[in-house]
């Protein structure tokens, strides 16, 4: 009856132990295609982060090479052929400080579920 037993644990993986590691493989698979997922959702978000804060830099560039802005709100699209990218919204007000005016202005993306915000001061010539 001794070597009855040993001769069957020598002869090979049981059908349990194989089920067993190829769960446990299925479930190391799925951990790591998830973590992937979540890698590129994160890189995407960071690149559209990145690309609206230059938009939003640009806007601010352009308004300080205009001149002295009047108060008031301007929206529209970023790149007028393509409406499902970018949209901006800017805003000019005027501050308790003479002179001093505040423009904010917001890029918006994914329908604008998202969007990032710039604020910035002039002052009058």
């Amino acid at each position: 009856m001794g070597i009855s037993r040993k001769m069957r644990s020598e002869a090979g993986t049981t059908l349990l132990e194989v089920i067993i590691a190829v769960a446990v493989a299925a479930i190391a698979l799925v951990s790591f295609v998830t973590l992937v997922i979540s890698s590129l959702n994160m890189e995407d978000h960071a690149r559209k982060v990145t690309e609206a804060t230059i938009i939003a830099d640009d806007k601010l560039k352009e308004i300080e090479l205009l001149g002295y802005p009047e108060p008031g709100k301007t929206e529209g699209l970023v790149n007028g052929e393509d409406p499902s990218g970018f949209s901006f919204s800017l805003v000019v007000t005027d501050t308790p400080i003479n002179g001093v005016r505040q423009l904010d202005v917001e890029v918006f993306w994914d329908k604008k579920r998202s969007s990032v915000e710039l604020i910035s001061f002039m002052a009058k010539p």
